[in-house]
């Protein structure tokens, strides 16, 4: 009987033909390649689950955890106690056979809710990327999702990997405060190194939005985490387009949580003047702290609905409202006055929007009294800003409080501060880890 050999990848194919071979033995040779890599792919995959229903447990049974000294637990805090989520295919590379798809277990840890895989499963080891070969996928995530920047360029790594990436590393900023630098890589202060922070002549605006969280907190029925930032801003000589005017940006902190801990990092940098829309709780921030001149009317408009204002009643209140807080005071004591006889007058209509008047106060008076210490009065430019975060976390499905916040760091780096963005792509072999400060 005749027999064909054929060099099939790494494998010498020999083929014994006994009659007439009903296909060519070439195409016999792909099947049956072919065939070897699904039994292979299918072995792996029933010697992981027969491992992990040894080390982890039957499926379903309460209280299934790995025990001491096994490699398998979490990744993150190495706990064992585990839920299984079902497979994930994975490419792996088997000597001779090249790449196969397996199906390996997949779980999350019962202690701090990370999805790992517990077995390598026959994957090589850990591939090194480069930081160039890292730079578009990487804008990419930024901009769009992991998965999205997994897929968009041929050098893209895989989902994970970028995840791993923006997990572990943070592009370098720096403060600059002329002689000095302030901040550290535990608060996190950041503003592009290539031009000073104008501490003593910008604004800080703070704004604070809610994004997807994977657990609802205590006392709320909606799964949400607080994302704050505060951006430095200064009239930017060089004007906009046109010669318009413009501002020119520097982030000061970008925190996902609690707002106190943005208090606490507005607290370490020497910010003169601060606004908010009068909801933040970042009282002794900064020596003037105002209150959004568009927020206030805005916010009363919709309280006095609480106070059964309602129709041309509500629009007369709202309107005089909003131009008495617009208006130029020629001094602190003349807006103080305004702001309280439109509280006393609204009083008997509606006490909670009069409340709110009369501890608003002081914060818009404050611009009559401090003129020269803002550089705006509204908000505004961390509303744009929000626009652009609100788009990108709708992406993603349900953050945790980590890695949110870890992705808003390289998000306001790479929107506000390209020359370090370019510079971390550009070094190969740093001597230290870079960090970014507060944002």
């Amino acid at each position: 009987m005749p027999q064909v050999d054929l060099q099939q990848g790494n494998l010498d194919v020999q083929i014994q033909i006994s009659r007439e071979a009903p296909a060519d033995v070439h195409v016999l040779a792909d099947r049956l390649f072919e065939l070897i890599g699904s039994l292979v792919a299918e072995a792996l995959k029933a010697l992981l689950r027969a491992r992990l229903r040894e080390e982890l447990g039957p499926c379903g049974q309460p209280g299934n955890r790995f025990g001491p000294g096994r490699e398998a637990g979490c990744p993150d805090c190495g706990s064992g106690a585990a839920y299984r989520k079902g497979f994930r295919t994975r490419t792996v590379e088997v000597r001779r056979l090249g790449a196969l798809e397996v199906e390996r277990p997949y779980l999350e840890c019962r202690k701090c809710g990370r999805s790992y895989a517990p077995y390598t499963g026959g994957v090589p080891e850990q591939r090194r990327y480069g930081r160039k070969a890292l730079r578009r996928p990487m804008e990419a995530t930024v901009e769009t999702s992991y998965r999205r920047g997994a897929e968009a360029y041929p050098e893209s790594p895989s989902a994970s990997t970028l995840w791993r990436r923006v997990q572990e590393n943070d592009p370098q900023t720096e403060i600059s405060t002329g002689s000095a630098e302030t901040g550290s890589a535990e608060t996190g202060s950041t503003a592009p190194s290539a031009s000073p922070v104008p501490w003593l002549t910008g604004t800080c605006v703070a704004d604070s939005t809610p994004i997807p969280a994977r657990r609802a907190s205590e006392g709320r029925k909606q799964a949400s985490h607080s994302l704050s930032i505060a951006h430095l801003v200064e009239p930017d000589p060089e004007g906009g387009p046109g010669g318009r005017p413009a501002l020119r940006r520097h982030p000061v902190a970008a925190r996902v949580g609690s707002e106190t801990r943005l208090r606490a990092d507005l607290r370490s940098v020497p910010i003169r003047s601060l606004i908010t829309d009068g909801k933040m709780e970042v009282g002794g921030a900064a020596p003037f702290v105002g209150r959004c001149r568009w927020h206030l009317p805005r916010t009363i408009r919709y309280g006095l609905y609480n106070d059964e204002v309602s129709g041309d009643f509500n629009e007369r209140l709202s309107g005089s409202l909003r131009s008495l807080v617009h208006s130029r005071f020629p001094n602190g004591v003349a807006a103080r006055e305004a702001l309280t006889r439109w509280a006393a007058a609204c009083r008997l209509a509606a006490p909670q929007s009069a409340t709110t008047v009369e501890r608003a106060v002081d914060s818009i008076a404050i611009y009559a009294e401090r003129p020269e210490a803002f550089t705006v009065e509204t908000t505004a430019p961390a509303e744009r800003e929000m626009r652009e975060l609100n788009r990108r976390f709708e992406n993603g499905g349900q953050w945790s409080r980590s890695g949110a916040e870890n992705l808003l760091r390289w998000h306001q780096v790479y929107r506000h501060a390209p020359a370090q963005w370019t510079d971390w792509f550009d070094r190969k072999r740093p001597t230290e880890e870079p960090t970014v400060s507060q944002c």
